[in-house]
């Protein structure tokens, strides 16, 4: 008997006010985003925001009710945008320890040639539980399928998710301040890797594989 339920409607297309009102959140975001690079997330007051972006003080209130709001969606952007990015570029490596060591040279690289990026990501990574967690959704999918191929020998999974989060940032932080060795992405990623249950041999032939790179004709 078929149902009487309606269909579902299709999806309607942004008006110019719904597009009008995308770009003006995207800019308090961006806005945010840069003075997060520039100074401690404590000091950074809303109406601050506004003025960055260039709009009235009234028009952040239609978008945002504090400043821990804003600092909120700055966070989830960064997080989602470029592990989403790494997750596409890694797509083709079926091991779980290949993926999560692409994830943390990448990252650790990116820090290396966007020092605002990475100084951002630094100081809001601590203050939003919500950016921590989109960082995670990915490392802890990696870490779950290396331990099912026998390449991790972790035993908790917290502590291996805090492990490679801390390694990572702590080395991003190392960038940023001038403190590096030579290859320090691959020396991070293969300590990771050790500390994770991985051979000696096997995390520095891992650890030294080359990076995906973006194919610019797609």
């Amino acid at each position: 008997m078929p149902s009487s339920s309606p269909a579902p409607a299709a999806p309607q297309p942004l008006t110019r006010g719904h597009k009008k009102r995308e770009r003006t959140r995207r800019g308090l975001v961006d806005a945010a985003r840069r003075l997060v690079a520039r100074k401690e997330v404590g000091e950074i007051a809303l109406l601050e925001i506004a003025a960055e972006a260039e709009v009235s003080n009234g028009t952040i209130y239609n978008y945002f009710r504090t400043r821990d709001e804003v600092l909120e969606a700055v966070g989830i952007a960064m997080a989602t945008e470029f592990s989403d990015a790494i997750s596409v570029l890694s797509s083709g490596l079926h091991s779980g320890a290949e993926r999560l060591c692409v994830g943390v040279r990448m990252f650790i690289n990116r820090a290396g040639d966007d020092h605002p990026w990475a100084s951002a990501l630094l100081r809001i990574i601590h203050f939003g539980e919500a950016t921590r967690s989109r960082l995670a959704a990915h490392v802890l999918d990696d870490l779950r399928q290396g331990r099912r191929e026998g390449a991790f020998a972790f035993e908790d999974e917290g502590i291996a998710l805090d492990l490679v989060l801390s390694c990572t940032t702590g080395a991003m932080r190392a960038v940023v301040e001038g403190r590096t060795v030579a290859e320090h992405d691959v020396r991070v990623a293969e300590m990771v890797l050790k500390a994770l249950g991985v051979t000696p041999a096997k995390a520095r032939k891992i650890a030294s594989l080359p990076l995906p790179v973006v194919n610019m004709d797609t």
